[in-house]
């Protein structure tokens, strides 16, 4: 993933719509996991995710 705003015009074009709040949700969530888990070093932002 380059990076959320690509993650984001991707899925709207697989969906053929734009996202609904709820999804944006989860995919900002996706996509924080996925750099925790790709960058070495990077730290969970909890607050962030619990909003």
């Amino acid at each position: 993933m380059k990076n959320f705003f690509h993650l984001y015009h991707q899925t709207s074009i697989q969906l053929g719509r734009e996202l609904e709040e709820s999804e944006v949700i989860f995919l900002k969530w996706m996509y924080e996991r996925y750099t925790v888990e790709e960058i070495p070093g990077r730290k969970l932002n909890v607050n962030r995710i619990l909003r």
